[in-house]
């Protein structure tokens, strides 16, 4: 499992959704269960925020 830095660019890989969105990495925080908690910030006109948390495996692809 990788960790991402504050700052960086990053996409969920998820093949339900159709669509690619690109979020930027605004915060992050470790787990008392061992994982990371990711506050993601969407690149878009009308952004949003996601918070993502994962454990064991990552859904997030690092964007270069």
């Amino acid at each position: 499992m990788s960790t991402f830095n504050c700052g960086e660019r990053v996409r969920i890989l998820d093949s339900d959704n159709g669509h690619e969105r690109i979020y930027l990495v605004k915060d992050k925080r470790k787990c008392r269960n061992g994982g990371t908690l990711y506050l993601l910030k969407s690149l878009e006109e009308k952004s949003v925020l996601r918070l993502y948390h994962e454990a064991g495996y990552s859904l997030l692809e690092r964007i270069s």
